[in-house]
């Protein structure tokens, strides 16, 4: 089965390494990168119902200007229920404070929390086969 990731972080050298795992790795069949979380809910939303549009995996950076990822998750979990695929969204984030971990847990479709850099043995555990 196919799997996609979207990436959204501002960062661009936390993009470069994402890039150069995928390129080395080939852990997804595609990526799409972005730098703006409020745009990246707007598509989702616009997309709702189209499962071939929509990511399978989300790695989301949750300090971003000026949209954070905080703001994407709650909109997330609004349209949640609507979207016609499941989505599963991975913290990737410098933080390690345990009140980000703590208050990532409230969100249902929020699978795990990754400390930045993400490693190889984490990127390559979404390998497509």
């Amino acid at each position: 089965m196919a799997k996609t990731l979207l990436y959204i972080d501002d960062n661009q050298i936390d993009i470069a390494i994402i890039k150069g795992m995928q390129e080395k790795y080939l852990a997804f069949d595609a990526v799409t990168y972005s730098t703006n979380a409020e745009h990246s809910i707007r598509y989702i939303r616009e997309h709702l119902q189209n499962a071939d549009e929509l990511p399978d995996v989300i790695f989301l950076d949750l300090y971003m200007s000026p949209f954070s990822g905080w703001e994407f998750l709650d909109e997330f979990k609004k349209i949640h229920p609507l979207i016609g695929k499941t989505i599963e969204i991975y913290i990737v984030t410098f933080s390690i404070l345990p009140k980000d971990l703590i208050r990532s847990k409230q969100y249902q479709h929020v699978k795990s929390y990754y400390t930045k850099p993400v490693t190889r043995e984490t990127f390559t555990s979404f390998r497509v086969n």
